[in-house]
């Protein structure tokens, strides 16, 4: 890991309140190794109270400890922070070549010599008097002053400034991200996804492919957790482990075979007052496809949202129940396996296991049913179902995760998660995985997917925020009392949408999902708001309609004008029919955008909109509110847009926005046009969809209407900062707050 130097300046105000929480205990303290730092010359001498200024291999031991991390010295030469001295956070790199440790006054830094006598590592400071280890797992050493010099780091923390931190696989290595210790935010909001089943494909002599048969896809989990030190909550500097699902891997031979199991992932935390880890989320893992050479296929059995996994294929393995593995499909010599639960694998010993558990050992069944748990053992996730014999790391193996995916042979392998699914049975895929969502949840979104050809890891996103919603009503903006409404609840494809009465129930809920950009009903996730066989003329129907990744589907919210865009076509909305937005029953259907009638104009609760748009001329960044978007030149066309510091007087920084178009408010022939360098310029007005922008309110986002997916940011200027010059450009969507914009007076 890189070392850096940083002087006082540039410490996080989160890493100075660990300073002030760490408590220092002298060497003259019975408690050796309860000490979480030490001073120059002092290096304590494991299983003695004596210290020196230099160590020896013969040496090694513990020479700090705060909480569970801990600061070691090993026999090898190597220097080491361990968390729950399993899982190394940090080393010197030093394994088979150090002889020495030092920390002297004489050199004022830390080194590791080798036999010879020659440094091979050193911490590159002069003036450090005093080492010591953080409980958010990081060594740094501080001088006189007690300003920081070097640290091991740096070690993750949640994004103080709400960027949403995004978590994909990296094999079987869990991730630690810290909750700040001074957040200015109230939630944590985390989006959980399980790995899908393997796919099944067979493969031409030529290598073409012949079919492709889906795995099962892992469910989807969004839930809200309170922050703070009540029972319910999760406190501040608390520890956020998330342990990523693998994909069962695809199987391409040319004989009967089913696919391995995707592993679950998991999500827990664990509070800074104490050692134990409580389980927030896990999303099960999809069961993998099933098919002979060329003409029987069978998809993968997609993961459930309840705790108890599926069954698998055929009446199949039983799915888990409450944490545990799922069972073997049919007992002959080639099935496919159960995926693992979060508390148990297998343990019958017979010739085919389930995936290993989630969280080993947190959890013992006696022999009167009842369980001894022990919370404190660091979740580490388990590895996929593997037979006996078989090559540990083949294409049979289930998927790593909070719950392994089952084996896959002859049949489909079960997949992981809070409970696991069962192993097909007889030629047939694997049941998906369970899920689960801790009761302190505030609001819970759960999404069972369907099958893919497109198989993919599993993913978690976690961001602070204080937006107190993850569901929502869609009223009119005019008429509060009037609310989007899925008529008779009714999930069927086809069921009309129309407004109603609020009366707040599921059926008037609706979930913006803002990785793909969909309207989901509460009444069933599964379902999307969608227009009828994909038409954007005037007076198409919106209806409910099966989720099916298509842009039919896709929609974005307008916070300027409090209107509902299709993406299909950026200039058509929702509409209620016949003009009205005073009644019941009306139906919902696409229009022409008309940017001053009541009956496209909608109010979403949490969404950012604007007062009166007519009064708005600054576009200001959320991560540095005193700059404004600016034209660099002034009013001529070509010149580039970045930031400059906000002023009310300045004209090169005042906009005019009229419909999707954003023109300069005292030059209206000039437009904020997207160039064909990604870059954002000022451009003659030209009508087309370049000149056209959709300000998202559920995420503040400026959208380019060219494609959607891709959003204004804004971009470090020369000096590294966030301010004066920093140019704007296009990216790609991804909730950052460097794509974060408010639209002010």
């Amino acid at each position: 890991m890189k070392n850096t130097n940083r002087n006082v300046g540039s410490l996080s105000r989160s890493i100075r309140t660990f300073f002030i929480l760490l408590v220092s205990i002298s060497m003259t303290d019975a408690t050796l190794y309860a000490q979480s730092e030490l001073t120059v010359n002092n290096l304590p001498i494991p299983g003695t109270s004596n210290v020196t200024s230099m160590l020896t291999k013969a040496q090694a031991g513990t020479l700090l400890e705060n909480g569970r991390a801990s600061l070691k010295w090993q026999s090898d030469g190597n220097l080491v922070v361990y968390f729950y001295d399993q899982d190394d956070k940090w080393s010197s790199g030093t394994s088979g070549k150090g002889s020495t440790l030092s920390f002297s006054s004489n050199d004022g830094e830390l080194q590791i010599k080798d036999g010879n006598g020659s440094v091979i590592w050193r911490s590159n400071t002069n003036s450090a008097k005093t080492l010591k280890l953080q409980s958010d797992r990081n060594l740094v050493l501080l001088n006189s002053f007690g300003q920081e010099v070097w640290r091991s780091g740096p070690s993750r923390y949640l994004d103080a400034n709400g960027y949403p931190v995004v978590c994909e696989s990296r094999g079987n290595d869990p991730y630690d991200y810290t909750v700040p210790s001074d957040t200015r935010f109230q939630y944590l909001n985390v989006y959980a996804r399980g790995a899908d089943g393997g796919k099944r494909q067979v493969k031409e002599s030529t290598g073409a492919t012949r079919f492709t048969v889906n795995g099962g896809e892992g469910a989807t989990i969004m839930a809200q957790f309170s922050i703070g030190t009540g029972s319910n909550q999760i406190p501040p500097g608390s520890v956020v482990r998330i342990i990523v699902g693998l994909k069962g891997a695809t199987r391409t031979n040319q004989n009967t075979s089913g696919c391995p199991g995707g592993g679950g992932t998991g999500i827990l935390y664990s509070k800074p007052t104490d050692d134990e880890w409580h389980l927030l989320v896990a999303a099960g893992g999809g069961g993998g496809a099933y098919s002979d050479c060329c003409s029987v296929k069978r998809a993968g059995h997609a993961a459930v949202t309840g705790t108890s996994g599926d069954q698998g294929g055929n009446s199949g393995g039983a799915g888990g129940i409450d944490g545990s593995y799922g069972g073997d499909g049919s007992q002959h010599d080639n099935t496919g396996t159960g995926g693992g639960g979060a508390y148990e694998g297998d343990p019958s010993g017979s010739d085919w296991y389930s995936g290993a558990p989630g969280w080993e050992g947190a959890r013992t069944q006696n022999s009167n049913g009842s369980y001894t748990w022990n919370k404190t053992i660091l979740p580490m996730g388990g590895t996929g179902g593997i037979a006996v014999g078989e090559t540990a790391w083949g294409d049979t193996r289930g998927g790593y995760g909070f719950g392994g995916g089952g084996d896959g042979n002859t049949s489909g392998g079960g997949g992981g998660g809070y409970s696991g699914g069962g192993g097909g049975k007889d030629y047939y895929p694997g049941g998906g995985g369970a899920s689960f969502v801790n009761a302190m949840s505030l609001s819970t979104v759960k999404i069972q997917n369907n099958t893919t050809s497109s198989t993919r890891d599993g993913s978690v996103v976690l961001r602070l925020t204080n937006i107190a919603k993850v569901s929502n009503n869609i009223k009119f903006a005019y008429n509060t009392s009037k609310c989007i409404d899925d008529y008779g609840s009714g999930t069927s494809n086809g069921n009309n949408i129309q407004t109603y009465t609020c009366t707040g129930n599921p059926n008037q809920q609706w979930f913006f999902n803002l990785e793909d950009r969909t309207i989901r009903s509460m009444v069933n996730t599964a379902k999307c708001l969608d227009l009828d066989h994909s038409n954007t003329g005037n007076g198409t129907n919106i209806q409910l309609w099966d989720c099916n990744n298509t842009e039919a589907q896709r929609w974005v919210y307008n916070g300027l004008y409090k209107t509902i865009h299709s993406t299909l076509n950026c200039d058509k909305c929702f509409d209620a029919a016949n003009g009205s937005a005073s009644t019941a029953n009306v139906n919902l259907q696409l229009w022409d955008c008309q940017y001053t009638n009541n009956n496209q104009k909608w109010e979403i609760d949490g969404a950012t909109a604007v007062s009166n748009v007519s009064n708005m001329k600054h576009i200001v960044p959320v991560l540095s509110t005193s700059f404004a978007l600016h034209s660099h030149t002034g009013a001529e066309s070509g010149s580039n847009i970045q930031l400059w510091t906000k002023d009310n007087t300045n004209t090169a920084e005042q906009w005019y926005f009229d419909g999707l178009a954003i023109k300069m408010r005292d030059h209206q022939n000039l437009c904020i046009d997207l160039s064909q360098s990604n870059n954002i310029q000022l451009y003659n007005c030209n009508g087309t969809n370049a000149q056209k922008w959709l300000y998202d309110g559920m995420t503040q986002s400026i959208r380019s209407v060219v494609n959607p997916d891709k959003c204004m940011q804004i971009e470090l200027n020369t000096d590294g900062v966030y301010g004066k010059r920093s140019n704007v450009d296009i990216q790609d969507c991804n909730g950052s707050e460097a794509q974060q914009f408010l639209i002010q007076e």
